[in-house]
């Protein structure tokens, strides 16, 4: 069968996608949206997605993207030149296996919880700030600007090795990356963030201690096993990755919990962990991953995907059952079954990290402010398109 076509919001703005997204997954198994003037084929249902996510046949190698897909401002546009580096999320077989070997020791399990203890002193100094900006009883803060978002963004900074300074360099480049409707905007922003990290690979002076410098010491000398254009490259994908979704997991998780009375909120650390699983079932921050690309014909649920074709998975659907709606969380549930991390060789390899960080300022969060509530649901905002999902609101009062 050819899949049937409907349509998703695929360029960024002021409004909430999940909706558009389940009901797409609600026309087919599989469906075809139109995108940069052609198609794209989507993964919706639960059981097809993650035989997607593991299928020899759908590839990730930067090589098989079609030039019409190259679209400056798009961050598939601006992936490099495989013979300049390859990201890890656009490479595979033995590419993959070997960048993902490397970034293995910066995200071993020790280092994680090494660095858990640091995430842990940010959010302490964070709630300080936020305590400190709410004025009177009930003074209304927005947590995102006010706490969420500082916290990755201060930490995937240190553990790259980065001046303070950078951090509002970063946060004002990523946000227009990511959300920005202005095409030659973003590929602006793209350019400068290309030229923000080359220009500290290049002159590593300012910088601390970290990946960074961890990574140049693998590129030198006749043994290397990096070279800088991977250090550059691989730099910028811990940014977008490690500091947005991080972030957006964060704000959703603390927004489901003060929309609720305190004592169905979560007290232990097995309901925080469990709660924060939940939020990443529910408000996956990418709903759509990253591209594969058939090798060959594939049919998957009865559905024909040509060769070549660009093919998404819909996480946000696959995440829910068939009968479950926009507000569907449960923390009886605790995210059992979600592939908001993915499936298979590609799995995130920041998993872990993402985890530790959630749950530390989710923590922190309610233990500081017990009685915290959402100020108003209708004043809540979102931004996204069809593959990134984030809160920009949520209003609050502490007391």
């Amino acid at each position: 069968m050819e899949p049937p076509i409907t349509d998703m919001p695929v360029d960024p703005g002021p409004f909430d996608v999940m909706p558009a997204l389940l009901v797409a997954a609600k026309v087919a198994p599989v469906i075809r949206i139109p995108y940069l003037d052609k198609q794209a084929w989507v993964v919706c249902e639960e059981k097809l997605v993650r035989e997607a996510l593991t299928h020899p046949m759908l590839a990730k190698d930067i090589t098989l993207v079609p030039e019409w897909m190259r679209k400056p401002g798009l961050m598939l546009g601006s992936q490099p030149d495989p013979e300049y580096a390859r990201t890890m999320i656009m490479s595979d077989g033995e590419h993959h296996a070997r960048i993902r070997r490397l970034h293995s020791g910066v995200l071993s399990p020790r280092n994680t919880e090494r660095w858990g203890e640091r995430v842990g002193e940010k959010v302490d100094g964070f709630l300080d700030i936020l305590e400190a900006s709410a004025t009177g009883d009930s003074a209304e803060v927005n947590v995102v600007t006010d706490y969420t978002h500082h916290i990755p963004l201060a930490f995937i900074s240190e553990m790259l090795g980065l001046p303070p300074e950078a951090r509002k360099q970063l946060r004002d480049i990523t946000d227009v990356i990511l959300y920005s409707s202005d095409y030659p905007a973003r590929t602006a922003s793209v350019r400068a963030l290309y030229e923000a990290v080359e220009g500290w690979v290049h002159n590593p002076e300012p910088l601390e201690e970290g990946v960074i410098t961890g990574l140049l010491a693998a590129s030198d000398g006749p043994e290397a096993k990096v070279t800088e254009g991977e250090v550059v490259v691989w730099a910028l994908a811990m940014i977008i990755t490690g500091y947005e979704t991080t972030g957006s997991l964060i704000s959703a998780s603390i927004y489901e919990a003060i929309r609720r009375p305190v004592e169905e909120r979560p007290k232990t650390d097995a309901e925080i962990n469990a709660w924060v699983e939940e939020t990443l079932r529910v408000h996956p921050p990418f709903p759509h991953p990253t591209w594969r690309f058939p090798l060959e014909d594939v049919v998957l649920g009865g559905y024909l995907i040509p060769k070549g074709e660009p093919v998404q998975v819909n996480l946000a659907a696959a995440n829910r059952d068939e009968d479950e709606g926009a507000d569907c969380f449960d923390p009886a549930r605790g995210g059992q079954g979600h592939l908001t991390f993915g499936l298979g060789m590609h799995y995130c390899i920041g998993a872990s990290l993402a985890r530790l960080e959630a749950q530390i300022a989710l923590s922190g969060f309610l233990r500081r402010f017990p009685n915290a509530r959402l100020t108003d649901e209708g004043s809540v905002q979102w931004e996204s398109e069809w593959m990134i999902r984030r809160m920009a609101v949520l209003p609050a009062t502490l007391g």
